[in-house]
């Protein structure tokens, strides 16, 4: 099954620098569930995930809500992706293996350069994109559907 951590933990991210930048100090994590159209529950785990990662703020009571640790600028995709995200993209096979067959006995140790490149790949990418290039298309999306 894939993972959609990384993309929500994303749309998040964008959805709080959004209101920022619309004049909110902190994001209702009630409006973040509603944009990005899941359950709360799954949006608070995240969002501990990512305060853990040093990436948001949050604040619990009346007037709270979650603010970006530091500017858009400043946090690559990768962050995001590292924080939320179980291990590598591409996963071994976890069923048993049968010991008489050596390709059974041998295709993690095949595999693994494999998995590393891919993985190493996705994060040169991610590291190179920042959560503000996400918001300033995204400011430019809501611009052009305001006409």
């Amino acid at each position: 099954m894939k993972s959609s951590r990384f993309a929500v933990a994303a749309h998040i991210l964008v959805s709080v620098e959004y209101a920022t930048r619309g004049g909110e100090v902190y994001f209702p994590s009630t409006a973040i569930a509603a944009s990005v159209n899941t359950n709360p529950v799954f949006v608070r785990e995240l969002l501990r995930k990512l305060s853990k990662a040093r990436l948001v703020l949050t604040k619990e009571g009346k007037g709270g809500g979650v603010q970006l640790a530091r500017p858009a600028s400043a946090i690559n995709l990768a962050e995001i992706y590292q924080a939320v995200e179980e291990g590598p993209v591409l996963k071994h096979n976890t069923r048993s293996k049968d010991l008489c067959c050596p390709v059974s006995c041998g295709m993690d140790m095949v595999l693994d350069p494999v998995v590393s490149e891919v993985e190493d790949a996705l994060l040169e990418i991610l590291r190179e994109r920042k959560l503000s290039e996400l918001v300033n298309k995204i400011g430019k999306i809501a611009d052009k559907t305001k006409k």
